[in-house]
């Protein structure tokens, strides 16, 4: 699928179904004193379309070798890729979801919990496993997130493998305990 980049994306496939109907109007977060609108169906399948190709591309790269913490660095990069290659598809899936209703919203839910399945991997690197919950690792997840989201709201990625280290400290610290998080925020990506 091919995305227009633009500051506030339609999907392609809705652009001209949207212009006619007249309601490709200004998206994104949802204002506090309205009820989320829903999106319809071809917004749904064409949200569901890029989460799947976000999540391929990010599980594959933690499912390769290495451990946790390498892969948690590769899942993490491939995502940042991911993300910065098409701002209107980041904002699109992070970003303008925040707003659209019920069922888009459990869609954005379920990539979150995927990123907590990864991130809950960092139990094993504890003495007892059973020390912390799998509600950690969701918290890592929404902290994760809620900065990323912060980021596009505020503007885009630009410069977003710069703020990896950071992203990264958030999910392994509550794992590997502060001092060795703090070492993620002086990895500076390659250029």
């Amino acid at each position: 699928m091919r995305w227009r980049r633009a500051e506030r994306p339609t999907p392609p496939r809705l652009e001209s179904r949207l212009d006619h109907e007249g309601e490709g109007g200004e998206q994104g977060r949802a204002n506090v004193s309205e009820a989320p609108r829903e999106w319809d169906d071809d917004r749904l399948a064409a949200y569901e379309e890029a989460a799947v190709e976000l999540c391929t591309c990010v599980t594959s790269a933690y499912d390769g070798p290495g451990g946790w913490h390498d892969r948690v660095w590769a899942a993490g990069w491939a995502a940042m890729s991911f993300l910065e290659d098409d701002p209107a598809r980041a904002r699109f899936l992070l970003v303008d979801v925040n707003g659209a209703g019920r069922r888009a919203q459990a869609r954005r839910d379920r990539l979150l919990q995927r990123l907590a399945d990864m991130l809950d991997g960092g139990r094993d690197q504890l003495e007892d496993p059973a020390a912390i919950s799998r509600c950690t690792a969701e918290i890592a997840a929404g902290a994760v997130y809620a900065t990323l989201l912060g980021r596009l709201d505020g503007g885009g990625l630009e410069q977003g493998k710069a703020l990896l280290g950071e992203l990264i400290y958030l999910a392994v610290m509550p794992y590997l305990g502060s001092r060795a998080a703090e070492q993620e925020l002086l990895v500076q990506p390659l250029r």
